[in-house]
């Protein structure tokens, strides 16, 4: 997870660093081993809103904004931070018309979709109470017109963590000439407060417990070149919330807990232990990171060169740590697999980790298609550089997909028509070699020059044949420009 210090709200997604299977209280576990565990990603920027507040945003991403790494092209997005430690909230969604896709994704502190209000699940609009988890599970209920809480509230949405976010997305349509229509609905959204008699449960969300956003500057690094200093604050702001701000998965706050004791961390303190080695600790986060995504058993499904992970390892990653910290590296507070997936293309001769696919200046992709992608909601392709932001080009086209004008090989357009589903090609080549018109509507714009970049699928309400292997994924060739 990447953010600038201009995000003016809090993001908090807990990321610890290795695998499950060092999760036991083992003296051969050293200091090292327990801090790469430890080592969490904290990007503080608490400075316009404050907590339980909606932040909106106006405008979709373009190559100019680097607030988070891969963004969706295809949604604004409206954050708000959760603090829950001295209140209750009340979550109020409007009516979103015209079957627009939108989704509420709730993330606890350690980055978690543990809960969805949205299309997929034909949520119904108006309030959701919002409340920490005591000797429940963390979750959501949605009630029904026999429940007695059905007049006030259409659900509860309970947190396993005291301080967390939403990340509200609705999809822009007609090529972002409808952003009027997506404003509309932000400005529909609201959080109240329900104070509690009892005792606060933490300290309110404030940028001083926070550090007063010193931590952003660790922005744009990736995990294994965080500098020590970054690594100590870190370690210093967990061990202040770590006490309310539990696992998701309750049985394993014990072993959670051992391994920050090695760590350091213990009663709200951060001491440095003796035999800290942080190039060491460096290299178990690296290694692990390069190696996770590497590893075929991660993967749910592997077509044609495309791969997606286990569903266990999306979105809402339970005990699985290292995933948790992939996922936030590289892909900014994933969504549940039964809201969207993410399938990523990775071409075997790129063995680096700033990209997936590579092109020299006179080299180009061709992605053919089988037929529209099978979803409920919203596809597409987006392009990135090596830095994991948006391509600059002439177009501003970032991203292709099913509200783009795409077309079959005779012309005519692959959406126009519901009941068209033949094979159509979408042509990945370096910005700076504008093909033949008759590939303009389908080209997405890879780094001017060439060199290394990534592509990322999204399905939106992706349905079983997405990864049973019913949908065939796109065939993808290397080949020279194409004029």
């Amino acid at each position: 997870m990447h953010l600038r210090p201009s995000f003016s709200v809090l993001i908090l997604a807990m990321s610890t660093s290795i695998t499950a299977e060092l999760l036991s209280h083992d003296s051969s576990i050293d200091v090292n081993n327990a801090t790469a565990f430890a080592l969490i990603t904290f990007e503080p920027v608490l400075s316009a809103v404050g907590p339980n507040t909606f932040q909106n945003q106006a405008k979709l991403s373009t190559a100019t904004s680097e607030v988070l790494v891969r963004p969706n092209v295809d949604t604004l997005y409206s954050k708000v931070v959760i603090d829950l430690s001295h209140s209750d909230l009340i979550l109020s969604i409007p009516e979103v018309p015209n079957n627009r896709f939108y989704v509420a994704p709730f993330y606890d502190l350690y980055g978690n979709n543990f809960a969805n209000v949205g299309s997929v699940n034909q949520s119904s609009p108006g309030d959701y109470l919002i409340t920490i988890s005591r000797n429940d599970e963390p979750g959501i209920r949605i009630f029904n017109e026999t429940d007695s809480e059905y007049t006030k509230y259409k659900g509860v949405i309970k947190f396993a963590t005291v301080y967390g976010s939403i990340m509200f997305r609705i999809v822009v349509n007609n090529n972002g000439t409808d952003l009027n229509a997506v404003h509309a609905i932000q400005a529909q959204l609201n959080i109240t407060t329900i104070e509690r008699k009892e005792e606060p449960l933490a300290p309110l969300l404030t940028p001083t417990l926070l550090g007063n956003g010193q931590l952003s500057n660790a922005a744009l690094l990736l995990p294994f070149e965080f500098s020590l200093t970054q690594a100590t604050e870190t370690l210093q702001l967990l061990a202040q919330v770590n006490a309310v701000n539990p696992p998701e998965d309750r049985s394993d706050i014990k072993q959670v807990n051992d391994m920050f004791s090695v760590a350091g961390i213990d009663d709200g303190q951060y001491t440095s232990p003796e035999g800290l080695d942080y190039d060491k600790v460096s290299t178990i986060i690296g290694d692990q990171v390069q190696s996770f995504f590497a590893n075929q058993s991660n993967h749910g499904f592997d077509q044609n060169g495309w791969f997606n992970l286990l569903p266990s390892l999306s979105g809402d990653y339970h005990t699985h740590y290292l995933a948790r910290t992939c996922i936030a590296w590289y892909g900014y507070l994933q969504l549940a697999p039964s809201e969207a997936e993410y399938p990523t293309y990775l071409d075997p001769t790129v063995t680096t980790a700033s990209g997936s696919l590579q092109l020299a200046a006179n080299e180009s992709y061709i992605m053919n298609f089988s037929g529209k992608p099978p979803v409920t909601g919203f596809w597409s392709l987006t392009a990135y550089n090596s830095t994991n932001y948006l391509v600059p080009n002439a177009l501003d086209r970032y991203s292709l997909g099913d509200r783009s004008n795409l077309t079959y090989a005779d012309g005519t357009q692959v959406y126009a028509n519901s009941t068209n589903d033949g094979a159509f090609s979408i042509l990945i080549q370096p910005a700076d070699q504008a093909p033949s018109a008759n590939w303009t509507t389908n080209w997405l714009p890879a780094p001017a020059g060439g060199g290394e970049f990534a592509v990322n699928l999204r399905w939106y309400g992706p349905t079983p044949a997405l990864t049973n292997g019913t949908y065939k994924y796109p065939v993808v060739t290397k080949q020279g420009t194409v004029y």
